[in-house]
Formats: structure tokens, sequence, C-alpha cells
């Protein structure tokens, strides 16, 4: 289980990745944080408006803040599907250059 000092290292806007379940790999932007529980959207078969509950311990974080996406969630403004897939889409283009 993660426990409270782990969850503090979980951050809205922050990319994730699943670290177990059928969606094992998959990345996701968190969209918010309740208790131990992270709410999780791909923008595709995961929406804003319907996202995934995984637990914390189930996910790892990536150290990649979205700055657009980090600045809708704080503003408190609506965030769309699309947003949060061109979040992903840049962050997976973004470690292919870096990793060559």
């Amino acid at each position: 289980m993660a426990n409270k000092k782990d969850m503090n290292r979980f951050r809205p806007g922050q990319m994730a990745m699943s670290d177990a379940g059928h969606d094992r790999g998959k990345l996701y932007v968190i969209l918010k944080i309740e208790g131990e529980f992270l709410f999780l959207a791909d923008g595709k078969g995961r929406t804003v408006e319907k996202p995934k509950k995984k637990n914390a311990c189930h996910v790892c974080r990536m150290n990649y803040i979205d700055p657009e996406i980090n600045d809708r969630l704080n503003k408190k403004c609506s965030l769309s599907n699309e947003d949060v897939l061109k979040a992903i889409q840049f962050y997976e283009m973004r470690c292919k250059v870096i990793g060559g």
C-alpha cells in the first residue's frame, strides 16, 4: 500500500503509468487525488468526464507535469479530453527524442 509519504509525491497534472492490472504500461494524467486513490484520464478510453479510479500503489509516477494541464487544474478551468491526449502524446514524443 502507498503510505502518506508516497502520496505526497503525486500531483494533479502529473503523468503516471499503470503498474498493475490489464492496463499495465499505459500512460495517464492524474486529474485528482482522494486519499489513496488517483483519478486518471488518457483522453480516449478514460475520459475527463469518467476517469479511472486507481490505487496509488498500482501506479508509477513520471517526473513530468504538463504545464498547460497544471495551469488549467490550478485555475479550476475546464479540461478537455483533447488537452489530456495532447499532453500524453507530447510526453511520449519527448521521451522518444531524449531516450533515442
